[in-house]
Formats: C-alpha cells, sequence, structure tokens
C-alpha cells in the first residue's frame, strides 16, 4: 500500500474524473480513492477511469445510495482512508488536474517538515478557452493565519495533510455547507502548523456553475459563521466580518464595482 491516499468525490462527470486521474503522473506512489455521491445523470465508469489511471497505486470505488453532498463523500473517503491506514490524504476534484509530480513533491516537504499538517500550492484556473489566472495563497503559517481572518488561505483542490491531523480534529464538518474546506482548514491552522508551496500543483476549472458562483448567498453565511467561530477580537477580524457581511447582503455585480473602485484584490 502506498502512504498517500488521492480523495475525489464525483457527481455526474465521469469524463472529468477520467482527465484527473489521467494527470497523475505514472512514477506517482499515489492509490486514488473516489466516492460518487448518488449520481443518476452520469455514473463512474470504472473501465474508462481504469485506462486513464497511470500511477502506481490502486483505485478504489465507494458508492453513496443518493445524493448527500460533497462533504459526505468527502467524510466517507476520509472514513475508508483513515481504515486502510494511509498516512497522508491529497485533495482532487473532477476536472482538476495535477502537475505530474505533484504528490512526489508535496510528500517531500511534509517529509523535511514533519510539524506542518496542512500543506497546499499555487493554482492556475482554466477554462475552455485556457489559463485564466493564477493563485499564489500565503505561504509561511504566520501569513496564512492572517489570510483566513478574512478568506481561505488554501485552494481545496492543491491540499494535501496528514491523518494524524484528522484523527485528532475530525472529519469535515457538514455544519458548514458550499464552505466546508474553510471551515475544515481553519481547524488545521488553529492546532498545527501549515504551508503553501509558491509553484503551481494543480490546474483547477473555472465556471460559473462552481460552488462559489451558484452558490455564493449559502457559501457567504456560512463564511460569516466561521469567521465568528474564530474571532479575535482585533478590529481587523472586526472589519474582516464587516466586509463578509456587505458581500452577503449585496449583490455580486454591486461589491466588484466596489472592489473595482477601491483597487481592493481580495475582498470576495
Amino acid at each position: 500500500m502506498n502512504r498517500a491516499a488521492l480523495l475525489i468525490p464525483h457527481f455526474n462527470n465521469p469524463q472529468g474524473l477520467a482527465a484527473s486521474l489521467a494527470s497523475v503522473g505514472a512514477d506517482e506512489c499515489v492509490d486514488a480513492v473516489i466516492v460518487d455521491d448518488g449520481s443518476t445523470r452520469a455514473t463512474i465508469d470504472e473501465a474508462l477511469c481504469r485506462a486513464a489511471w497511470r500511477a502506481k497505486g490502486e483505485l478504489k470505488f465507494y458508492y453513496l445510495p443518493h445524493n448527500c453532498g460533497i462533504e459526505y463523500a468527502l467524510n466517507t473517503g476520509l472514513e475508508a482512508i483513515l481504515a486502510a491506514g494511509y498516512e497522508f490524504v491529497a485533495r482532487l476534484d473532477c476536472d482538476d488536474l495535477c502537475v505530474s509530480d505533484r504528490i512526489a513533491r508535496q510528500m517531500a516537504f511534509l517529509d523535511q517538515y514533519p510539524e506542518v499538517y496542512l500543506l497546499g500550492s499555487a493554482v492556475t484556473f482554466f477554462d475552455a478557452s485556457g489559463d485564466r489566472f493564477t493563485l499564489h495563497q500565503p505561504q509561511t503559517h504566520a501569513q496564512i493565519v492572517r489570510q483566513m481572518h478574512k478568506d481561505n488561505a488554501f485552494t481545496h483542490p492543491s491540499v494535501m495533510f496528514r491523518t494524524a491531523g484528522v484523527k485528532e480534529i475530525g472529519l469535515y464538518p457538514i455544519d458548514c455547507k458550499a464552505a466546508e474546506d474553510f471551515a475544515y482548514f481553519w481547524a488545521f491552522v488553529a492546532r498545527y502548523p501549515t504551508a503553501n508551496l509558491p509553484e503551481v500543483l494543480t490546474r483547477s476549472e473555472y465556471n460559473d456553475s462552481g460552488i462559489s458562483m451558484s452558490r455564493r448567498r449559502q457559501q457567504q453565511a456560512m463564511r460569516i459563521k466561521i469567521l465568528a467561530r474564530y474571532f479575535d477580537w482585533r478590529p481587523q477580524s472586526m472589519l474582516n466580518i464587516a466586509k463578509a457581511a456587505a458581500s452577503f447582503a449585496l449583490p455580486l455585480s454591486f461589491t466588484r464595482k466596489i472592489k473595482r473602485l477601491l483597487g481592493v484584490g481580495t475582498w470576495n
């Protein structure tokens, strides 16, 4: 068995799943744990997945009986990963792509810095027209803490974390729908040193049907809830919650106009 498992939730996107699996390099020593979240329109094509998979590891498939939501699919996968005894969990979503040695590079960093429990990277976002932009997240733990009081300092499909941390803090929260990753990463940040690599190790699909756009108001409401949970009474924390509340209350087009006028690049 490999030390790392790549956790991929799936919902009605077998071609995207195959593309994600095909992006993992042939020399990568990693198993893939794939959880179908009750797909009905387009279920997993296991033969297509096995044809796409080149890495030195196994494919393991799990199927939820009906659509429960991504947090339940992720937790089903995490429970299987914990039961199997893996050391690391890497994340990827269907249609998102790894650079060929992403897993090895993240594992090497975590082996070099055993105190770090959560590790992300820079991510390039793409759509049908090509690459759109690259997001460079803060790299040091102190920078990450400051960013987390504003917004997520990790891009979900880029992260790798230790199962030892999962055993301590538990599974993804189910009370923060559309922002389960922000809540989960806060739990890591509050307890362990964390980091982001400056290199782009993941390419992520950008589209208006993604959770950040299609469920924006729900995500913003959960963001306020999480920021309040980790509120530290600093003036900056008060300002960040006020910004999040304004972002929730105002239309997206209006908040974008305000950002352009103020020259603000990080107020979502």
